[in-house]
């Protein structure tokens, strides 16, 4: 006789659920397969955005998570969320309208829409010139971006006129893009010496763009902007040091601090089948900027002058293809700017592990204060700003069409160039990072 094994009613329910799954994979693989196309188009997402873009309607959802930790150095080690998702939306006005003329000849209109979350930390407590994410930000809703694009038939031209976030198209490298530090994307010398970190996101003034395409090989783009996307009536906030909050909901057009130019030229380059792009530009800025010797003293005008280089420097032979890029920042003017030059470069290894559409890399910057900037030590005397280096490593993986997974290590070195915090030099920061990103 056949004794059987009594059992608790939660092991026979894991049992039924395990025979239950085996039974559904044999038998039922169509439905199986349908499950896993739900992993890799939620909800059935792509193929009702193909419907709506063939209607003129393109809807595009970007969502960030981040977690971080400081477990040693700063003023304080601590822990911290950041959080931002972006939805934007471009309308077709051909397809819109129902006219035959050619797909984008009568332009498009964008809008989009920013949800920031969680508190910033780089000014407190890692007390950095550069911020830790390009995704942190005072936490609001906020308007982004809302603008008029036309592209020539030919694609020689592109203009776009509105609320823009001019980051998107100057001083990029394409390579340095990985990174999670936001010195790696929007730079430090015009995060820390204009207006509210410049026209960059998640701010965005009224502005012209243009963007031309002279050659395969040669391009130049231009834009005018105002310098004051907020619109705050002060240069220096020490209750909101970014002036974000002047306008939290990002709806404010702004024309009476001072005109921003900026421009650029970049010309495409292929050594030996090894392909790079190399780009020159420069900003100029006539708005009033207080003395960094004395602040309640201001001076009309700004400018700066720039370099980036992205080049191949090993071809994918299998092993994954090794990208590296440097960029070099400069101002004149240290009477009133915080810092005065700035550099950053690193290596990006494209499908490491035979792994397509991951990524490592690594990256160094550093910054230089101006000589003006002036430190007080706790007794009382003081001393010129130091250099402030960090450093980089990070790993990108494609977990699937719409997810990526970015654990990231920092280090920040003599931060501010050796800010004191309560009598005490803040020390320099290890900081740990995990970056989830979907894309819908």
């Amino acid at each position: 006789m056949v004794r059987i094994r009594k059992t608790c009613p939660s092991c026979r329910r894991v049992c039924g659920l395990i025979v239950g799954t085996a039974f559904l994979l044999s038998t039922e693989p169509v439905r199986a397969a349908e499950s896993l196309d739900w992993l890799t188009d939620p909800g059935g997402w792509s193929d009702l955005k193909k419907q709506w873009q063939k209607a003129g309607v393109d809807v595009s959802i970007e969502d960030i998570e981040e977690l971080w930790s400081i477990p040693t150095g700063s003023a304080l080690a601590s822990q911290h969320y950041i959080g931002l998702t972006d939805v934007a939306v471009a309308l077709d006005l051909a397809k819109l309208s129902g006219s035959h003329a050619r797909d984008g000849s009568w332009g498009k209109f964008e809008v989009s829409a920013l949800d920031l979350r969680g508190k910033p930390f780089s000014n407190y407590p890692l007390y950095a010139f550069n911020q830790t994410s390009s995704s942190e930000s005072d936490p609001n809703l906020r308007l982004y971006e809302l603008a008029y694009n036309w592209t020539s038939p030919d694609g020689h031209i592109d203009t776009r006129i509105g609320k823009l976030d001019l980051s998107q198209d100057f001083m990029i490298s394409t390579t340095a893009l990985i990174f999670l530090n936001a010195s790696f994307g929007w730079p430090m010398l015009p995060d820390n010496n204009l207006y509210g970190q410049g026209p960059s996101s998640p701010t965005a003034p009224p502005a012209v763009r243009l963007h031309y395409t002279f050659s395969k090989k040669w391009l130049a783009q231009i834009a005018v902007a105002d310098d004051n996307a907020t619109g705050a009536r002060s240069f220096i906030n020490n209750t909101d040091p970014w002036n974000q909050n002047q306008d939290p909901g990002g709806t404010r057009f702004n024309f009476r601090t001072g005109a921003f130019v900026i421009g650029e030229v970049a010309h495409n380059v292929n050594h030996g089948g090894k392909t790079g792009i190399y780009k020159a530009g420069f900003y100029v800025d006539t708005g009033r900027f207080p003395l960094q010797a004395n602040q309640d003293v201001s001076r009309r005008g700004n400018w700066e002058v720039y370099m980036i280089m992205d080049h191949t420097l090993l071809k994918n032979t299998g092993a994954g293809e090794l990208q590296g890029f440097v960029r070099w920042e400069y101002t004149g003017l240290a009477d009133r700017n915080q810092i005065s030059s700035s550099l950053d470069a690193g290596l990006v290894l494209d499908s490491p592990f035979h792994r397509s559409g991951d990524n490592v890399g690594i990256g160094f910057g550093y910054a230089a204060p101006s000589h003006y900037l002036m430190l007080q030590r706790p007794d009382g005397t003081a001393k010129h700003h130091g250099n402030e280096y960090h450093l980089e490593l990070t790993y990108a993986a494609q977990v699937l069409s719409w997810l990526a997974v970015q654990p990231d290590v920092q280090a920040l070195i003599n931060p501010s160039g050796g800010a004191y915090d309560n009598g005490r030099k803040v020390k320099s920061a290890l900081i740990f990072g995990l970056h989830m990103g979907a894309s819908f």
